[in-house]
C-alpha cells in the first residue's frame, strides 16, 4: 500500500489508472484495486475509480518510510522503519520482532496508522483512531544496568514534550512519569517494555501514543483526555511530529550515554511542573502515597515530602490526584 500511495502523490495532478498502478509497481490489478480499498478504509482521501483513474484529493498524511526517509536527519533513531496500517499494538509488534530470529537493530520504529489493541500504562486500553493519532514504538539498545531503564521513559516524556511545544507552539506539561498534558487533559502516553540479560539491558520498547488531530473522545474520557487538534484550534502534521521526535530523542539518547543520567533528569525536572512543589496522591501497588513533590531521584524516582516532614521516594505508580 506504500507503493500506491507513493506513485499516486508523484501523480497528484493527474488520475492514474488502476491498470498503469499495477504496470507501474508490477503487481496485479487486483492488488491495487484492494490497496486502494484499504488506503481509504485509513483515511487516505483518493477520488475515481480503476478505469476513470485515482487520484489523491490532498497530500495525505501518511506517515509513510519514503517521506520519512527523505527528511529524517538522524544517525540511528529510526532506521530501520516499519510502516503498518493497521497492528494490534505498535509494541506488541516490536516485541515479535524482538523474539524473532532476526532481531531488529538498535534504532529501529514501528509506526501504524491505526492499533486495534493500543495499550497504556498499568493495562489500560489506549483508543487509537485511523488516520488521527501517533502511534509508535521505538526500539532502542542502550548498553546500561538494569537499574538505569526506567530513565529511557523520562528521556521519551521530554522529547514528546520538547517536539509538541516546536511544531504546535503549545504548551505542554509532564505528569510523572510519562503522561504529557495540555490544558490539565492527557494528549500522550508512554509504555516502555525492558528486556534485560542479567544485569544489563538488551533492548527496550518504548511505546508511544499521541492524540494528533482527533475531533472528540467518548465521554467516558472526554473530560480528561485532549487532542493537539482541539487544543490549538487547527489540524497538525502528524509527520512533522514524528520527525521533530526522532530527532529531538536521538539527541538526549546520546548526551545520555556520554554524560549520564543527570542530563535525563535535568531535562524532565526542567519540562514539568510536577517535579517540585505539587501536592499529589499516588496509588503504588496497594498503597496510596501523598505529598508535596521534591524533585526527582537520580534514577528517576519521584521524591515525596509527607506531612510529617518524612522524604519518600516512588519509583512506579500512577498519579491519581493533584493540586
Amino acid at each position: 500500500m506504500d507503493r500506491v500511495v507513493s506513485s499516486l502523490i508523484e501523480n497528484m495532478t493527474v488520475p492514474v489508472s488502476g491498470k498503469q498502478l499495477a504496470r507501474e509497481l508490477g503487481v496485479s490489478y487486483s492488488r491495487v484495486s484492494g490497496a486502494v480499498g484499504r488506503l481509504r478504509n485509513a483515511g487516505v482521501e483518493i477520488l475515481g475509480e480503476p478505469f476513470t483513474g485515482f487520484r489523491l484529493e490532498r497530500l495525505p498524511d501518511v506517515v509513510l518510510p519514503e517521506v520519512l526517509r527523505n527528511r529524517l536527519h538522524t544517525g540511528e533513531i529510526g532506521h530501520p522503519i516499519h510502516h503498518l496500517y493497521t497492528v494490534d499494538s505498535t509494541n506488541a509488534f516490536a516485541v515479535r520482532l524482538l523474539a524473532g530470529n532476526k532481531p531488529p537493530p538498535h534504532g529501529t520504529i514501528v509506526v501504524a496508522e491505526q492499533q486495534t489493541a493500543g495499550r497504556g500504562r498499568l493495562g489500560r486500553k489506549w483508543i487509537s483512531a485511523p488516520g488521527l493519532g501517533l502511534y509508535l514504538t521505538v526500539i532502542v539498545r542502550p548498553e546500561i544496568p538494569s537499574s538505569l531503564g526506567p530513565l529511557m521513559t523520562l528521556a521519551a516524556a521530554v522529547a514528546v514534550h520538547d517536539s509538541i511545544e516546536r511544531v504546535t507552539g503549545l504548551d505542554v506539561d509532564i505528569k510523572w512519569p510519562n503522561d504529557l498534558l495540555v490544558g490539565n487533559k492527557k494528549v500522550c502516553g508512554i509504555l516502555c517494555e525492558l528486556q534485560a540479560e542479567l544485569d544489563r539491558v538488551s533492548s527496550i520498547a518504548m511505546g508511544i501514543g499521541i492524540n494528533v488531530n482527533q475531533p472528540e473522545f467518548p465521554d467516558e474520557i472526554a473530560p480528561i483526555a485532549t487532542s493537539l487538534s482541539i487544543a490549538s484550534g487547527r489540524r497538525q502534521s502528524r509527520i512533522e511530529l514524528l520527525l521533530d521526535f526522532l530527532a529531538a530523542f536521538e539527541r538526549l539518547y546520546r548526551r545520555f550515554l556520554s554524560v549520564g543520567p543527570q542530563i535525563v533528569t535535568d531535562a524532565w525536572t526542567r519540562a514539568s511542573s510536577f517535579a517540585s512543589g505539587r501536592r499529589l496522591e499516588v496509588q503504588d501497588g496497594m498503597r496510596r502515597i501523598s505529598g508535596v513533590t521534591a524533585g526527582l531521584e537520580s534514577l528517576g524516582g519521584l521524591r515525596l515530602r509527607r506531612d510529617d516532614g518524612s522524604v519518600e521516594v516512588v519509583y512506579s505508580g500512577d498519579v491519581i490526584s493533584w493540586e
